[in-house]
């Protein structure tokens, strides 16, 4: 079991971060294909960014054996990358090397790094499919331009901001299809990304459309890779979520399972889903998977809580949803989560709390006129109403 820490930025430019982030994660996803290594899922590993503990607490806490951490230093057309694989238990470094390459070998030294770390691990585990081509390490491309785009877009994705920084991520995800339009891994992260900004920001009459936009890019991300279990995992969501189509989503879920089992957000949707559809045990294996996989990650406890809620288990429900609050609270939709579920045990007067906490407005005034209606005071539940 080994987890990548966010490589540190060494360029003296802090607008190239997204350059080192995105390579650790790359390498992260690429040593993740490898059935035989349990690999931490980004957001846990992330929370060691700063490198406020040592390497064996680090490890400690991630429950791993063994950290790859390392630096990146971006100078015009040449890029050094320093990697550093640790062990765990004696904090002592077992293998390490420094590149130094042009950018459009960047493929290469990806590869290279993740095929070294991985014979570091245990002998003979680069097999077909799994961590040692130039193209599976980068998702699909071999144009820098197209590579650089994606890696701005999805560190645009990640900060989740607002309307204009989710658009501003989708014209990343364009530019590195235009540069590359054999990119699997940038038509994948564009439906994502269409999917995002129907869900949060879509207009009534835009929904069809940005749903059907995002169906065709998670379809074109099959045809072109068609063991992405990224793309199948967002092509079911999109179906699901957007079409509302449980029966068309079922085919590329199950797929994301078979293809995804080292992707904690990927097992994420497909608890969802399975949960949602009537499916208990498959949701509860798939979530207990991505709890493994990436323990520190709010969003994955979040959906842990809405996978019981979906099984009717609405007090089990509440602890995941509270420590995701503990891990962060400022977390839209976990308080209205809460309020659902003390509201379905009769907990009446809790769950007008917990509405009242909620920071997401429609989620907050639903849950509160409900209540108010629940306890008898029509005039707030009204008020609620109208103001939604």
């Amino acid at each position: 079991s080994v987890a990548v820490l966010p490589f540190t930025n060494l360029s003296g430019d802090a607008n190239q971060a997204y350059f080192s982030d995105g390579l650790s994660e790359e390498l992260r996803a690429t040593l993740a294909r490898s059935s035989k290594l349990r690999v931490m899922a980004q957001a846990s590993a992330a929370t060691f960014r700063d490198r406020q503990y040592d390497a064996v607490t680090i490890a400690a806490r991630l429950g791993v054996a063994y950290l790859l951490d390392g630096s990146v230093r971006r100078a015009g057309d040449i890029v050094r990358v320093a990697a550093d694989l640790i062990d765990g238990r004696t904090g002592f470094s077992s293998w390490s090397e420094i590149f130094d390459r042009p950018m459009d070998d960047i493929f290469a030294v990806q590869a290279d790094i993740a095929n070294k770390v991985a014979n570091a691990l245990m002998a003979q585990v680069t097999q077909a499919g799994e961590p040692g081509n130039a193209l599976a390490a980068s998702g699909g491309t071999s144009s820098v331009v197209a590579y650089d785009a994606y890696l701005r877009g999805r560190a645009l994705y990640g900060l989740g901001a607002d309307e204009a920084t989710e658009r501003a991520a989708l014209a990343q995800f364009d530019a590195a299809i235009a540069a590359d339009p054999d990119y699997a891994a940038a038509h994948a992260m564009r439906a994502r990304s269409l999917t995002t900004i129907a869900n949060q920001y879509g207009k009534v009459g835009q929904l069809t459309g940005l749903y059907d936009a995002a169906i065709a890019s998670a379809q074109r991300a099959i045809d072109l890779a068609p063991d992405l279990a990224d793309a199948h995992s967002t092509l079911g969501f999109t179906l699901f979520q957007g079409r509302l189509d449980a029966r068309a989503a079922h085919a590329p879920f199950e797929r994301s399972r078979e293809l995804g089992a080292g992707e904690a957000t990927v097992m994420a949707r497909y608890a969802q889903y399975s949960a949602r559809t009537g499916r208990k045990r498959a949701a509860s294996e798939a979530m207990q998977r991505a709890l493994l996989l990436d323990p520190l990650n709010p969003l994955i406890h979040r959906a842990a809580g809405s996978v019981e809620y979906a099984a009717r288990n609405y007090a089990a429900s509440l602890p995941p949803l509270r420590k995701a609050l503990e891990m962060n609270p400022r977390m839209s939709r976990a308080h209205a989560a809460i309020g659902d579920a003390l509201l379905m045990l009769g907990r009446l007067e809790e769950a007008r709390s917990a509405y009242a906490a909620e920071p997401v407005e429609d989620f907050r005034l639903a849950g509160l006129a409900i209540v108010e209606h629940r306890l008898g005071n029509a005039q707030a539940a009204q008020a609620a109403m109208e103001t939604l």
